[in-house]
């Protein structure tokens, strides 16, 4: 019996006994509570050599040793390409996109959405763009290392017959086109993520027409010295995949990447590990079947930097500041799942039991292991979510 097959029947008993039971007017959250101070900022020794990277993590160390990270944030350990996603309703990723600058080639801000227009016009939202933010993290690039600022734009509320006019109006393409490059040229964008597959998929558009809007964008945007990276979504062993080798091999030679969203593969009605990772590689080797292709390069591999927990009534995805609040009245054992390569453990207590799956040091040293081995980039959702020692990995 699986990982999932547990917990999902577990998850029902817990169910049937929350249901007959009498609700509590106290929280007992604190009971048995262990009391630890969170140790945060710049030290002299890195998780490695804490001997904090390990299968069998104590909770104990996590929440006294998460805070701190290795003082020499110029170091690499990861040489591939590092795309990470920072967002306006969570501030603390744009302060860790600072402090770790060197450990990234791309930072992506969720700051911009585009609307659909029937006047062949398209207004950009950039009210959310901080340019304060952006002068600092520019004046930390110098010639050894710059991090190009790559927002992401999402395409918003668009119809299936919004889609057929941009697909069929070559004026509709420019102004788009124009409304990009203007934004780029106003805050000195090196490129754009584009949130459109998804949209355009789920909006009634087909395959065909989707590839052939996307490649028009990035093509005609590669000519202006701005990149596209493409937020892919990952392979469901669907007979029909929303998105296959086929418009890989077709949308490559325009593309700067492709943004694989290999997270989210569990859910509230089926609980578990967040990203498998013989799953992981298989969402790659679909893309890109042969070992050593240089395309694979352009395959930035999703890594979650924030878990779930799963209750009877449903559950929650949970962030750092979460995942310790919980760790601190946790009893028992940290549980290791071999076939996932990921940490989970049975939360008990009244307000909020549940299962809680959320990265480890090992878990991300196993999928940063495998970018190596696969010959891919990362991509992390998102700065600030996770815990501040996962960034001596990179």
């Amino acid at each position: 019996m699986n990982v999932i097959t547990v917990i999902g029947i577990l998850c029902l008993v817990e169910l049937c006994i929350g249901t007959i039971s009498p609700p509590t007017l106290k929280c007992k959250k604190d009971k048995g509570k262990i009391n630890s101070k969170l140790h945060k900022g710049p030290i002299d020794r890195d998780v490695f050599q804490r001997n904090l990277v390990v299968e069998n993590p104590k909770q104990q160390d996590i929440l006294h040793e998460s805070g701190q990270y290795f003082r020499n944030t110029k170091h690499r350990r990861f040489k591939a390409d590092v795309l990470g996603y920072v967002t306006p309703w969570n501030g603390y990723g744009l302060e860790i996109a600072k402090i770790f600058h060197e450990k990234f080639t791309m930072v992506s801000p969720v700051w911009l959405s585009l609307a659909s227009s029937n006047t062949s016009t398209y207004q950009l939202s950039t009210d959310a763009v901080q340019t304060k933010w952006l002068k600092e993290m520019r004046s930390n690039n110098n010639a050894n290392h710059s991090v190009k600022f790559i927002p992401r734009v999402l395409f918003e509320h668009w119809s299936a017959d919004d889609i057929i006019q941009l697909y069929n109006n070559a004026e509709s393409q420019t102004h788009l086109i124009v409304t990009l490059l203007d934004a780029a040229q106003t805050f000195h964008f090196d490129g754009y993520v584009l949130e459109i597959w998804n949209q355009f998929i789920f909006a009634g558009a087909n395959l065909p027409v989707v590839t052939s809007i996307v490649t028009s964008i990035a093509h005609k945007l590669k000519k202006n010295n701005i990149d596209i990276i493409l937020a892919v979504p990952p392979s469901r062993g669907s007979q029909v995949e929303l998105f296959s080798k086929q418009q890989f091999d077709e949308l490559a030679p325009y593309v700067k990447a492709f943004s694989l969203m290999t997270y989210d593969y569990s859910s509230i009605q089926r609980p578990g590990p967040n990203s498998p990772i013989e799953w992981a590689r298989q969402c790659v080797e679909l893309l890109v079947p042969k070992k050593n292709d240089p395309k694979r390069a352009q395959i930035l591999l999703g890594i979650n930097f924030y878990g779930y927990n799963y209750t009877p009534d449903g559950g929650r995805t949970i962030l750092a500041s979460d995942y310790l609040e919980i760790l601190r009245s946790f009893k028992g054992k940290i549980q290791w799942d071999d076939k996932s390569k990921e940490h989970f453990f049975e939360s008990k207590l009244t307000m909020s039991s549940g299962y809680v799956f959320y990265p480890t040091l090992y878990s991300i040293k196993h999928r940063l292991d495998l970018a190596n081995e696969l010959g891919t980039g990362i991509s992390i959702w998102e700065l600030g979510q996770g815990l501040n020692y996962f960034y001596d990995l990179l």
